[in-house]
This record gives structure tokens, C-alpha cells and sequence, in this order.
């Protein structure tokens, strides 16, 4: 059978891999985004891992160019195969599979497939989490059960076909984001090992999406990760394990970003300064920093439990021009001290001195 493979990162680079290791009879031709520029002065060079894992095992493929301003999509001007529109008499009709796949599949390229044999791989238990980022919102809700779905790739938007297979997953509580994607790679390989020599009976059995059970896994953002005064632990934690390999945590005081370097809520060190400073962060409200000097660790007094440990800061850095790089837990608070506004009645002690978050607003 022929695959016309679309994707791009680690997940899609698994998954592939997997099918060719377990089904060697597949014929596969690979649509991968080109190498691209990243970073300050575009000096970067970021080149997907499917084209790495493609050209690893000489698996004919087409890197796209990169859209420019006037042509978003470069699908556009893209012809599909002739052997994908004409297999020979003996084979059954080919698949498009998609996962993690950049761009929007044209309707006409779709179209060129039999029904329901141009697919997509997503990564959560559809309808729920559609979109770009569905495991990290998943992780970052702290959701049970997370789960993979085999879903027609449909004209009408993006997440909203067929669904021809589905499986859940349950892990570990404190998984992270890379854990993740492998674990729920390898289900979609199971999965797909399953579906693509019976895929008949499946097309017979799919299902449509359930329209008011959908909820949305926007695209992650710096400020995704922008602690508010009123999150709670779990819901930092949910963030920063589901989302911080994109991008740290960050807060704003006194109208100034920094970003940070933590340690959980849920790790023994963070317990420890809850145990020693119990009678400081008791007189604290959500968004209180309270600095330990000997345990050089600055705390940050999350809502809305007071019995929950703090988030503890290891390092920050301030996010404008002028900044120094990251500063350890004493010189960051030495920084906020001597910057701070004058607070009535707030002694200026470096012992006892608090700063609060701005809200949500500022």
C-alpha cells in the first residue's frame, strides 16, 4: 500500500518510524516542511526531524518551501505523485496520513483520495482539544486520561472529520511534555499497525465528532506561561510541565517582566521552605515573594490554598533592555528592594520585605 506521509517534528518522526519498522511492505513518500532560519539574525538553521529520519533511511520525499508573505501555504503549487493517483492494479488504494503537519491540506488535494483514506493523526480524545497544542493543554489542565484519535481529514476545518479510531491513555501525574509525546506516538503507531490493513472495516465503523463536547488547544504563547496571583499550584505545575519546553514560566512585577527559573510546588525542597518559613507565608496573599536567604530560594505565595506549598524561584531575568542575564534568588532580590515602590506600612528589610505580583490587568 502507498502512504503519502505529511509531517514535521519528533512526534510525526516516531510515528513514521515505527510504521516502516513494523510494515516494511508500505510504500512511503514523505511531505516534509523545509529547513528554516530561527532565531535572533535568523542565525539558527532548524531543520524538521522527519527530513532528518527521512534522509537517515532514503525515503523519497519533497521538503516544502518556506511560505513567503504573499503565499501562506505552499501546498498551493504542490502536485501529489502520479503514483498516488494511479497505483497499479494489484494494490489497494493509497492513504494520506497526516500528523503534526504545519499547513492546511488543500480540499483538492484531499479530494484526490478515496473517502475516508486522507486521515490525520491527533494527539487527544476528539472532539476535545482540538488545535495546534493538544498535549500540552492536556498536561496542562491536568486531565486523566489523555489519548490519541485517527480522524478524516476534512475540508470543512481543522479536527472536525470522522473519527475512525480512538484510544485513551492514562500517565503518570507529574509527566512532562516529551514523555508525552513519545508515549502517545507510540499509541498512534499501535494504532495506525492496526488500522491501515483493515482500514476498510474501520471506514465502515467511523464515527462523527460529538459538536458539544468540543473544547479548543490553542497555539502556545509567552503568555500562556505568565503566572497570575489567583493560579494554584496545580494549575503553575500543570503549566510548566505541559508547556515549559517551549517557553519558562514567567511573572511581572512592578510593570516589569522576568522570566523564571522554578522548582515545584510538589518537590521536597519546596515542602521544606513551606515547614521553616510556616509563620512568614502565613501572614502572605497570593502573589507575595518572601526571600530565604539561607536557603537561597525566593518564594512565591500561590492562590487560593494558604496550606499549599510555595512555588520556589531559583533564578529570573528581566525581560527588556538593560537586563542582566539571569540573577540568582540574592542579587534578583536585592534588584526588587532597591526598585520597589514605597509601600505603606511595609517594612524595608530584605528579612521581611514582600513584593507583590501586579494582577492580571497591569
Amino acid at each position: 500500500m502507498r502512504v503519502l506521509f505529511c509531517g514535521s517534528d519528533s512526534f510525526s518522526s516516531t510515528i513514521l518510524n515505527r510504521l516502516i519498522q513494523g510494515n516494511r511492505t508500505l510504500k512511503i513518500f514523505s511531505l516534509i516542511p523545509a529547513s528554516s532560519q530561527t532565531g535572533r539574525g535568523l542565525k539558527k538553521v532548524y531543520r524538521p526531524p522527519l527530513l532528518d529520519l527521512v534522509e537517515k533511511l532514503n525515503i523519497p520525499h519533497h521538503s516544502l518551501p518556506r511560505p513567503d508573505n504573499r503565499e501562506r501555504n505552499p501546498l498551493k503549487h504542490w502536485s501529489i505523485p502520479d503514483e498516488f493517483i494511479r497505483p497499479e492494479d494489484d494494490e489497494p488504494a493509497p492513504i494520506l496520513l497526516s500528523a503534526s503537519f504545519p499547513y492546511r491540506i488543500p480540499r483538492e488535494t484531499i479530494g484526490r483520495f478515496s473517502h475516508l483514506r486522507a486521515l490525520n493523526v491527533h494527539p487527544s480524545l476528539l472532539p476535545r482539544y482540538r488545535g495546534a497544542a493538544p498535549i500540552q493543554w492536556q498536561l496542562a489542565e491536568r486531565e486523566p486520561e489523555l489519548g490519541v484519535s485517527i480522524q478524516e481529514l476534512s475540508p470543512a476545518g481543522f479536527d472536525t472529520g470522522s473519527i475512525l479510531a480512538q484510544k485513551p491513555i492514562s500517565l503518570p501525574p507529574k509527566t512532562c511534555y516529551p514523555a508525552a509525546e513519545t508515549a502517545l506516538a507510540d499509541l498512534a503507531a499501535d494504532m495506525l499497525h492496526q488500522l491501515i490493513p483493515n482500514i476498510d472495516s474501520y471506514i465502515a465503523s467511523a464515527w462523527p465528532q460529538d459538536p458539544s463536547k468540543v473544547s479548543y488547544a490553542p497555539k502556545i504563547t509567552p503568555l500562556d506561561l505568565r503566572i497570575d496571583p489567583s493560579w494554584s499550584y496545580a494549575k503553575v505545575a500543570g503549566r510548566f510541565r505541559g508547556m515549559g519546553h517551549q517557553h519558562p514560566l514567567s511573572i511581572q512585577l512592578n510593570g516589569e517582566p522576568y522570566q523564571i527559573q522554578v522548582e515545584l510546588p510538589d518537590t521536597p525542597v519546596s515542602a521544606d521552605f513551606a515547614v521553616q518559613n510556616a509563620a512568614r507565608l502565613a501572614l502572605t496573599s497570593p502573589g507575595d515573594l518572601l526571600f530565604d536567604r539561607k536557603l537561597d530560594r525566593i518564594a512565591l505565595r500561590l492562590g487560593p490554598d494558604p496550606s499549599a506549598p510555595p512555588l520556589l524561584i531559583c533564578a529570573a531575568k528581566l525581560l527588556r533592555a538593560g537586563g542582566k542575564g539571569w540573577l540568582g534568588p540574592a542579587a534578583w532580590w536585592d534588584r526588587l528592594f532597591n526598585t520597589a515602590p514605597s509601600v505603606p506600612g511595609s517594612p524595608r528589610s530584605l528579612k521581611t520585605f514582600k513584593v507583590a505580583l501586579d494582577p492580571p490587568s497591569s
